[in-house]
């Protein structure tokens, strides 16, 4: 008879002790026997843990190997001995802790209703790390009871459910992804060997790939048996890694996704053959892997090959899961006078929720295509009423959108939208739009040249420069992406003459652009003012302080960005209160949008009803709980940024190649009745922030900004809106209603398959359109939506079909018994 021994230990191995629950079952069914006892603090035991570990560690080589010491001449333990003298001591305080009285009751309990012949599988569960490393194997009850053997479980579990027939494998042999990771200093060639000559196993290698050719492996096929050797760590935080290969560590959370995916797919049992494994259980516990074999320490090499020739060997014979780990252990034994405590080396990890197959379950899936049928999902209900199939639909439909408004959709509708913005077809550069960029050859330009920057990417000098170049060529406006607090009149005035930073300043600098001119600067008559915009920054919350714009600067505008949850720019912040320093409502691309249109007559405002217009084109206020924004402070009058759809925004000249004048030739044709920005692109200033197309500099970002606003009132370039809450839960409901309405109807597997396909495809090539056009419509909840109606009409059955006893093939007299 097979049973199930759990032990729950719920508290503290050094301050509290433990409150004790046991349980006893058969195997699939509920508890015969449930008893409650404790077990005390023990500071001792852990010392001794702590000391056997520390000991065992001295022994420990690069791989999976130990080292042999000699006895030394003064008499000093050898490490071997310090080990063993450990491990005894481990031994002994761990035994006499468990001889606590109220435990000895739990465990007279189990004798009394426990028989010698029983096969046992004990699962200890408990939240504590240090429990979960203490050698429970030597726990006198495993001891006397032959066919016992214990397993480490994870506090926490979900009980999943059992893989399908679509799910396993479609071959009668137990299928095996084998992965042979970083080998340095160790043989794993010889556990490929070992597995190639298992008996009615199809293995697969991967030997030291790298983690996306792993991560294709275990999504797209099913396994029974994943086993890996090299090279594994837990980290002090208890972060399980595995070494790929000589450059590549992978951590599991770093595998979740994959994992999950193998899971899905029918996974039954890991093995790590490899060393410092508790850190990889427990992390794979919690993506509901059923059942794992691990190593606690350090392995040597010839230790990881007998365990793994002893447990095949036994598994492959027929011997139960847990059979066949007790006998490798029992074997490694013989091995401990040259690698102290091989035997304690394994560790079985063990989902609670469900039961390890033995070698014949593993080659029994899906042996028969008779097999195959029995196990296949049926066919679809007849079809639903109309009542019925409206009210499932309003039903599905209210805790997607429900879960949606609580924010649980967020991060994949950020995701799928940056997704769908990078497939947008290419649009080309704005060719109204220049930037002038400074990156680090620019700074080191002007530190080259004697420019004093102060800490600043431009410096004042620089800057009276660049403009002397630009302005004889008559750029629309010229706006200055970098913060400056002050600009001494003498920098920009190469006169002497004080001025201000408006249209009448950068007049002073043309005329005095050269001294022969100084004489005659009142007989030329000044060009049209060429607007030089600036920035300032106004304080929000704790992130950013305020930042005034020049003293002498009549045209500026805030520079503030908002952030998504995710840290991505997908809004477009175009007016705030004004901050203290920082006195304007207005955005730096709004005012340099501004002074472009109203140079090519384009530009009538106005704000009514709460909507701002620029020539007939309204840029609607984003609104909490409109599109996906459900949990973000929606501050200030943003919109949702249009990126450009191309990979540089506009054209560009370097400051050393204006400076220097290397691109004379051409810098007409590149200012003339252009914006010109003027900022940085250095990396050391720290200006990047994350987009939908990665990575971009603050300049860049400001140029998008600008070109949506100048493209909507121009070319009438669309503004991407989104749809109040309300349409939004209409516009799923009307996609989850249609695809009840079509597989209440479809009763052939395969036309399922293409409905299924054709839905989804369809709902995502609607949005992308839709996207083009200017809306972001509810992707995921839609996609959910549909698939959580394809899965209720195939899961629950007509009331007709269960008063007449033929539910999904199951005969009456199953549904009296169950009912009953």
């Amino acid at each position: 008879m097979s049973r199930l021994v759990v032990l729950r230990l719920n508290g503290d191995l050094v301050q509290t002790g433990f409150q004790v629950t046991v349980e006893v079952a058969q195997d699939g069914h509920y508890p015969a026997l449930s008893e409650e006892g404790a077990l005390p603090a023990s500071p001792e035991l852990s010392q001794a843990l702590t000391d056997w570990k520390t000991a065992y560690g001295t022994l420990a080589q690069p791989g999976r190997d130990i080292k042999p010491h000699k006895i030394h001449y003064d008499g000093s333990l050898d490490p071997i001995e310090a080990c063993i003298d450990s491990a005894k001591q481990l031994t002994q305080t761990f035994r006499h802790w468990l001889q606590s009285q109220s435990f000895l009751q739990l465990e007279l309990q189990l004798r009394r209703v426990l028989s010698p012949n029983d096969v046992i599988r004990v699962v200890v569960r408990s939240p504590d790390c240090l429990l979960q490393n203490l050698p429970w194997h030597l726990w006198p009850f495993v001891d006397d009871y032959p066919r016992a053997e214990v397993a480490i479980g994870s506090a926490r579990f979900q009980r999943g459910v059992e893989e399908t027939a679509w799910q396993a494998s479609m071959t009668p042999k137990v299928t095996i992804l084998a992965v042979l990771g970083d080998r340095q200093n160790i043989d794993v060639e010889r556990d490929r060997r070992l597995l190639n000559a298992l008996p009615g196993a199809q293995v697969t290698v991967l030997v030291e790939p790298e983690a996306q050719a792993l991560h294709e492996q275990l999504y797209q096929k099913p396994w029974d048996i994943v086993f890996f050797a090299g090279h594994s760590d837990t980290c002090q935080d208890g972060e399980g890694i595995l070494r790929l290969n000589p450059t590549t560590s992978l951590t599991i959370a770093e595998l979740r996704y994959a994992v999950r995916q193998a899971v899905a797919n029918g996974l039954q049992l890991a093995i790590f053959n490899s060393c410092n494994g508790l850190g990889l259980a427990q992390a794979l516990s919690d993506l509901q892997l059923p059942q794992m074999i691990v190593m606690r320490e350090v392995i040597p090499d010839h230790v990881a090959h007998k365990f793994l020739e002893y447990f095949l060997d036994a598994f492959a014979r027929g011997l139960s899961f847990y059979q066949s780990v007790r006998y490798a252990r029992e074997c490694l034994a013989g091995l401990e006078k040259v690698y102290p405590c091989a035997s304690w080396l394994p560790v079985i990890y063990q989902h609670p929720g469900r039961t390890p197959p033995d070698w014949e379950d593993l080659q029994q899936t899906l042996a028969t295509p008779a097999l195959l049928k029995a196990r296949a999902p049926a066919a679809g209900p007849p079809s639903w009423s109309l009542s019925r199939l409206a009210l499932t639909s309003f039903f599905l439909t209210s805790l997607v959108m429900g879960v949606r408004f609580l924010g649980g959709l967020q991060w994949p509708e950020f995701s799928t939208y940056d997704h769908l913005m990078r497939l947008r077809p290419e649009e080309g550069r704005d060719n109204r739009i220049l930037l002038v960029t400074i990156d680090e050859a620019d700074l080191q330009y002007q530190n080259e040249n004697g420019y004093q920057r102060t800490g600043s990417s431009l410096s004042n000098e620089a800057l009276t420069i660049a403009i002397d170049k630009l302005s004889p060529h008559n750029p629309s406006v010229i706006g200055l992406d970098i913060f400056r607090e002050s600009f001494p009149a003498k920098d920009l005035n190469p006169m002497g003459k004080k001025t201000t930073l408006d249209s009448e300043a950068v007049s002073a600098i043309l005329e005095a652009k050269l001294a022969t001119r100084l004489l005659a600067v009142s007989a030329i008559e000044r060009p049209e003012p060429i607007p030089l915009t600036f920035i300032c920054q106004t304080k929000m919350g704790d992130r950013l302080s305020p930042i005034p714009p020049p003293d002498e600067a009549d045209k500026f505008g805030f520079s503030n960005i908002v952030r998504d949850p995710d840290w991505r720019i997908r809004r477009h912040l175009i007016g705030m209160a004004p901050g203290l320093k920082c006195q304007t409502d207005k955005s730096f691309s709004y005012q340099v949008s501004r002074y472009y249109l109203q140079k090519q007559q384009k530009w009538q405002a106005e704000r009514s009803n709460g909507v701002l217009t620029i020539n007939e084109v309204a840029l609607r206020k984003l609104r909490a709980h409109f599109g996906p924004y459900n949990a973000v402070e929606m501050g200030g009058y943003s919109t949702l940024l249009n990126y450009r759809s191309t990979r540089e925004i506009a054209d560009s000249i370097s400051l050393s190649d204006l400076l220097s004048g290397e691109r004379n030739a051409e810098l007409a044709g590149l200012v003339r009745d252009r914006i010109v920005l003027i900022g940085t692109t250095a990396h050391s200033f720290k200006d990047y922030h994350l987009t939908p197309y990665g990575e971009m500099a603050g300049v860049e970002i400001q140029a998008h900004m600008i070109s949506q606003l100048i493209s909507a009132v121009l070319d009438k370039r669309p503004i991407i809106k989104v749809l109040p809450q309300v349409i939004d839960v209409l516009w799923v409901y009307a996609w989850v209603i249609a695809t009840g309405a079509v597989f209440s109807r479809l009763s052939q597997r395969l036309y399922v398959a293409i409905t299924v396909s054709a839905i989804l495809a369809g709902i995502g090539l609607f949005c992308f359109i839709a996207l083009i056009l200017g809306w972001w419509l509810p992707l995921i909840p839609a996609f959910l939506g549909c698939v959580a109606m394809i899965l209720v009409t195939y899961s629950i059955p007509n009331i007709s079909e269960v008063r007449e006893g033929k539910v999904r093939g199951k005969s009456t007299s199953k549904i009296h018994t169950f009912q009953s």
